[in-house]
Formats: C-alpha cells, structure tokens, sequence
C-alpha cells in the first residue's frame, strides 16, 4: 500500500524581548485513496471493538482536513495519541489500528490451571466456596469464588458447581 503523508508548513511569527522569531509547524494529514477510504469506512461501521472505530473515525476526519488538534477534541483523546494512529496506519494499515495483544488485565486462572480446577470441583461439587479455598492454596492464588465460576463458565466446563455455598 502506498501511504502518502502531506505535510503543510505554516509560519507563526512570535515577538520576544524585540526579536521578531519565525517558527515553523508541522501540520499532518492522512492522504487516502479510494480503497483505504473504504476500508477505514468498513471499520468505521461494522468492528466490534469502540476504540478501532475511533481510530478509522479519526483518520477518516484527517483525510477530509480536520487537523490534529480538532480530532483530538472530537475524539477525546491526546494529539499524541492520534500522531500515534497516525504512525500505526502508515506502518501497519488497518492491522496496524487493532489493538495489540495483551491490553487489559491478565486472567488470574489460566488454561494451564483447567485440569487442577475441574478436579477440585469434581471433589466438591456442591460447595464452590470450599473448592475456591482448597485451590487458593493449591495454586497459590488469590481469586474470589465469582472469578472461579467465570472460569468454569469460560472453559465450558460441566462441573455442575453452585455458585452459592
């Protein structure tokens, strides 16, 4: 894909202690062809992830003109973030927006714990609080109850375990 970024220079002129001083700034917009306007279009509308469709929204809004500052505004975000989107559009295109592996906060029971927690639970399937107790101290992790259940739940195990106990 060939990404063109135009960049437009604008002079400020800034007075200090008599000294008339002549500052240049960079202004930066996105340059799409029809495709990529597509493209972003399709994100824009049907990803399932919030912060991808800000992303396609904002460099959508920067091929139409809208300027940095005006997007950061509109999208509640910092200027550098959108730099940022602006940068992972140019390295990446639309693989480079989606959000990279590992955001959020990492499960406290893993896949690895499966085989331990579903055999604690054979043991004692009608006490979850008793089974959640044994396997803290078993695994050496601190989990509540609810987030055991949420793990059977997400590994569709059939323990058959009460969430009251």
């Amino acid at each position: 894909m060939d990404y063109q970024l135009f960049t437009v220079l604008s002079a400020c002129s800034k007075l200090t202690n008599g000294l008339v001083v002549t500052l240049k700034m960079q202004k930066r917009y996105i340059s799409l062809d029809a495709a990529e306007r597509t493209t972003l279009e399709a994100g824009r509308h049907h990803h399932p992830q919030h912060q991808f469709r800000a992303r396609c929204q904002g460099l959508l809004w920067s091929a139409d003109g809208q300027s940095v500052p005006a997007l950061a505004a509109l999208l509640n975000v910092s200027q550098g973030t959108v730099y940022g989107w602006f940068n992972r559009w140019e390295q990446g295109g639309l693989a480079g927006l989606a959000n990279a592996k590992g955001q959020g906060r990492p499960a406290i029971l893993q896949p690895a714990d499966q085989q331990r927690v579903e055999a604690a639970v054979r043991a004692n399937r009608q006490q979850l609080k008793d089974v959640t107790a044994v396997l803290r101290q078993e695994l050496r992790k601190d989990f509540s109850a609810l987030t055991l259940k949420r793990f059977l739940k997400s590994v569709g195990a059939n323990g058959g375990a009460s969430a009251t106990g």
